[in-house]
């Protein structure tokens, strides 16, 4: 096609309006699962604990007639502990910044304000759920660190057990190969937990493994884990190809999908061999009631003083994780 002589066109057009959408996307995900389902305590010190007790192995019991008691030993309880963590974000909006016309928001500040404690609720998330000790931190500058989710299960489908009160890792990077997620890998984590005393009602686990699971109840040698389905004759049928319930042998569990464990990165993540995302390859059976979320110092936005041009703000939160009785839960590791 020839254009037309001396055709004015936008090419060379001065003050063309721009055209932006008035919308952000942002599908990065900040669901929470683990941090949204526990329960929430006020906790009055950055060192919390909490005591534990066992019943004694039942055992064949029958006395003569007219017996004299034979005083028996008692035990003692168990005093367990975790510690507070701190976690923040921070920002810094300039005058100017909240001062221009913007798409997409009303106020450069409020929208970072909003942004950054979204962030942070994903890393308390990932808080709960790395393998990471606790750390009573101290003047030297180091950290307070809570005792992660792993490092308080000892009921393991897979690998060896720690020492079950927060103070000790999983070591998840030499001692295990990786090997393919089994329906009895699932059932021996939930029946070493029921036997316990616990009953799991949430199995969580990354994108991943939840493709793992649900293909369990498809794959050409079927396990017990069959799928359950009904099909109205009115109805187009559903083709259904995953697994959001499993009707164990101890009770129904949730099967939670928790995308923050393949998002996570860092060294504390990882197991004591290695800083790869353990969790990207976890199974957590987790008896929902027996672990809480203490909270310090809740979720607060705090305006900083201003110290220029610009107004700074952190959200912060002190927070730790209490695991009432640890052997309520159990765990798989290393798996695809």
């Amino acid at each position: 096609m020839t254009i037309a002589t001396n055709a004015f066109t936008t090419y060379a057009q001065v003050g063309i309006k721009e055209n932006v959408s008035n919308l952000i996307s942002n599908i990065t995900p900040d669901e929470t699962p683990a941090y949204s389902t526990l329960k929430k305590f006020s906790v009055k010190n950055r060192l919390y604990q909490w005591q534990t007790d066992s019943l004694a192995t039942p055992a064949d019991n029958n006395k003569p007639e007219g017996d004299v008691a034979v005083i028996q030993t008692s035990v003692a309880t168990t005093m367990l502990d975790n510690r507070t963590q701190i976690s923040y974000k921070s920002m810094s909006v300039s005058d100017t910044a909240q001062a221009v016309a913007t798409y997409g928001r009303g106020n450069e500040y409020d929208y970072q304000v909003t942004k950054k404690g979204r962030e942070l609720k994903t890393d308390i998330e990932i808080g709960l759920l790395k393998n990471s000790a606790k750390d009573v931190g101290g003047t030297s500058g180091t950290n307070r660190v809570s005792a992660g989710l792993p490092t308080w299960i000892t009921n393991l489908a897979r690998g060896t057990a720690p020492t079950g009160d927060g103070s000790a890792v999983v070591d998840t990077g030499t001692a295990l190969t990786t090997t393919a997620l089994t329906y009895a890998m699932c059932a021996t984590a939930m029946t070493m937990a029921f036997q316990a005393g616990g009953a799991p009602s949430i199995m969580m686990l990354p994108p991943i493994l939840k493709r793992s699971f649900s293909g369990l109840a498809f794959s050409s040698s079927p396990s017990t884990a069959d799928v359950r389905y009904n099909v109205s004759s009115d109805k187009p049928a559903v083709a259904v190809g995953t697994v959001e319930k499993w009707l164990s042998d101890f009770g129904t569990v949730d099967v939670v999908v928790n995308r923050q464990m393949a998002r996570a990165t860092g060294s504390g993540i990882g197991g004591a061999s290695g800083t790869q995302n353990m969790l990207n390859n976890a199974v957590f059976f987790i008896d929902p009631s027996k672990a809480r979320v203490g909270m310090l110092q809740d979720t607060e936005v705090i305006p900083l003083s201003k110290r220029g041009l610009a107004d700074e703000a952190m959200i912060r939160a002190e927070w730790t994780l209490e695991v009432s009785a640890p052997t309520a839960h159990a765990a798989i590791y290393n798996v695809t």
